[in-house]
C-alpha cells in the first residue's frame, strides 16, 4: 500500500502506534487518508490487534467485527452503575460468559482499533474499559493497559440514540459522544488530525466543502454551488454517476430500475442470522 511519506501527521500517528503504548484519536475530514492509515497499521503492525466498528457496514469496510458482536454487548444503554458491569466479585464474568478462547483473546490483545468512532456512544466505551480491565487482569489501568486507536470524524455521523435512551444517558453523560466516556478522565488520548485532502484536487471545491463541514459557508460558496444547479450533463454509463435522493423510496426505485437493466438472471442467496443481531445491521437486504 502506497503511503505519503511526506505526511507529517500520518507519520506521527504511525510512530505512536508502532513504538509506544500511547492511545491515539486519529481524525480528519473526508478524503484525508483515515481508512488508508487504518489498513496500513493492520498490515504492518506486529502487535496483536482487533478491528472493531459500531455498525455491520462499517465493520465490513474496516475488515473487522462489530463492537457488539466482539464484546457480546447488549443493545440497551450500559450505565456506570449497572451491577452487571461491576468490577467486584466477578459480576462481569457472570454476565458476559465468554468462552475460554475468547477470554484468552481479550487478555492477549495489545491494540484495539475502533473505526467510525464518532458513532460510538460514551456508555459503550466505558463498558469496554471495564471488560478489558477484568480480562486483562489489570483493574488499575484504563482499558486494562491496552493501546487504543480510535479513527473517525465527529463532524460526520453521530451516535444513534433513541429518545428513551437519550433521557437515561443524559443522567450519566454530558453528551452521548464517545469522548464523554468517564474513562477519558483517566487517560491521555493524543489527538492527531490528518490535514491533506487526497480525494479532491480542486482547492476551490475543497474550500467550499470545508466551509460546509464547519457550518461557515458564505454567500460566495453558495453562489458557486448554485452555478451547477440545473446544468445539463451528458450521462454515460461508463461514468458511474451516483444520484443522491432525499427519500428512500426514490433511491429504491432507481436501484431496482438499474438492476432490472443488467443482463443475466438474478440469484437469491439466503443468509443465516445467529444470536442477538439487529436487522438494521445487516450488510445486504
Amino acid at each position: 500500500m502506497s503511503v505519503d511519506t511526506n505526511n507529517a501527521e500520518f507519520q506521527d500517528a504511525l510512530n505512536l502506534i508502532q513504538y509506544t503504548r500511547q492511545s491515539v484519536f486519529l481524525t480528519g475530514k473526508a478524503g484525508t487518508g483515515k481508512s488508508t492509515f487504518l489498513r496500513y497499521v493492520c498490515e504492518h503492525t506486529k502487535k496483536k490487534h482487533v478491528v472493531l466498528a459500531p455498525t455491520g457496514i462499517a465493520a465490513i469496510n474496516a475488515g473487522g467485527s462489530t463492537m457488539h458482536s466482539f464484546f457480546k454487548l447488549p443493545f440497551y444503554p450500559l450505565l456506570p452503575d449497572d451491577p452487571n458491569l461491576s468490577l467486584q466479585r466477578g459480576r462481569i464474568h457472570e454476565f458476559f460468559k465468554y468462552t475460554k478462547p475468547h477470554r484468552k483473546l481479550l487478555e492477549q490483545i495489545e491494540l484495539v482499533i475502533i473505526d467510525e468512532i464518532s458513532m460510538v456512544r460514551a456508555d459503550i466505551i466505558d463498558a469496554i474499559d471495564r471488560i478489558l480491565r477484568v480480562y486483562s487482569h489489570n483493574l488499575r489501568e484504563p482499558f486494562g493497559g491496552k493501546q487504543l486507536l480510535l479513527v473517525g470524524d465527529v463532524f460526520q455521523l453521530e451516535p444513534v440514540v433513541k429518545n428513551d435512551e437519550r433521557e437515561i444517558l443524559n443522567r450519566f453523560y454530558p453528551t452521548p459522544y464517545f469522548f464523554s466516556a468517564r474513562v477519558f478522565g483517566q487517560i491521555d488520548l493524543v489527538s492527531i488530525e490528518l490535514q491533506k485532502v487526497y480525494r479532491q484536487t480542486d482547492p476551490v471545491f475543497v474550500s467550499v466543502l470545508d466551509h460546509i463541514r464547519t457550518n461557515t459557508a458564505g454567500a460566495a460558496d453558495l453562489q458557486l454551488l448554485n452555478t451547477r444547479y440545473g446544468s445539463q450533463i451528458e450521462e454515460s454509463e461508463a461514468d458511474m454517476y451516483i444520484t443522491l435522493a432525499t427519500r428512500r423510496d426514490t433511491v429504491d426505485s432507481i436501484n431496482e430500475k438499474k438492476l432490472a437493466e443488467l443482463p443475466g438472471d438474478s440469484i437469491t442467496f439466503e443468509g443465516v442470522i445467529e444470536g442477538d443481531f439487529p436487522e438494521s445491521s445487516l450488510a445486504t437486504s
